[in-house]
């Protein structure tokens, strides 16, 4: 059976791709398959030596195996040192994980159907949640949203893709799909909803922090339930550095809560904007 706790374990690489220079996506064997909740992420680390020091959170791109041995894959963009040094590694070096962590998204609400928004690399966690409600048979559609066509992660990679209307492709440059932000596609769709569609519907959305802001919004004067996966630079990814804080409601007063420990996966409502 898969195993849902928190552990640190050695992983060793049988693939890490590029993919148009863009994003990479790493695939490693681990000792015992993992069991993790879409939205829920990683710390790893691969590089030799301690520079850079700290690990880079990874959302958990899928988990799978059997008889005792296991495999883990990760997507990720290089954006500084430590990606860049993963992007350098070989089948058959090792990775340090620590994983699961976090809280990921709720999908066990019965009779909702779902809209997943990913904007840029944020994909790499709407998508695990897209193949979790497919093999629920829930409703669902995605909106992808990237600045031109090369930046749009590839089909083969999209869950779902085989319905139509199923996915939406939003590219500012309009390259592919709705010509625009993938915020501004969410948002025609969503004016053209009924109420009954409105109280049925629920958004998870994880991509830069105006997208997620922009969808709060959006959600909020509709009063329609939206789940963010927010992407807070971390430290330890544990909660004991406080270093990935961010700013919530509680009551009427405001406090902090650890995107690590007590996220990565909010309710829209909660964040301070």
């Amino acid at each position: 059976m898969p195993n849902d706790r928190t552990r640190f374990i050695t992983a060793r690489i049988v693939r890490n791709e590029g993919r148009g220079e863009i994003f990479y996506r790493i695939e490693a064997i681990i000792p015992e398959p993992v069991r993790f909740v879409p939205g829920q992420f990683a710390m790893v680390s691969g590089w030799p030596g301690n520079d850079p020091l700290l690990p880079r959170p990874l959302a958990v791109f899928r988990s799978g195996g059997s008889k005792g041995k296991g495999k883990i894959e990760f997507v990720y963009k290089v954006v500084g040192r430590g990606t860049a040094l993963l992007s350098g590694l070989h089948p058959g070096e090792t990775l340090s994980l620590t994983l699961p962590l976090g809280r990921g998204f709720d999908l066990e609400q019965e009779g909702r159907s779902y809209w997943l928004v990913g904007g840029g690399v944020g994909f790499s966690s709407v998508f695990p949640a897209a193949a979790a409600l497919g093999r629920r048979r829930a409703r669902f559609e995605m909106f992808l949203g990237a600045r031109t066509r090369g930046h749009l992660p590839p089909k083969e990679w999209t869950p779902g893709g085989k319905e139509p209307g199923r996915i939406h492709l939003c590219t500012e440059d309009g390259t592919a799909g709705y010509h625009g932000r993938v915020t501004d596609a969410v948002l025609e769709r969503m004016k053209g909803l009924s109420q009954e569609s409105v109280e049925r519907l629920v958004i998870l959305a994880c991509g830069p922090r105006e997208m997620l802001r922009e969808i709060a919004a959006a959600a909020s004067e509709r009063s329609v339930q939206a789940q963010v996966a927010l992407e807070n630079h971390m430290a330890c990814g544990f909660g004991v550095c406080w270093g990935c804080v961010v700013t919530v409601w509680d009551g009427d007063q405001t406090a902090y809560r650890r995107v690590c420990r007590e996220g990565p996966v909010f309710d829209a409502r909660e964040v301070v904007w």
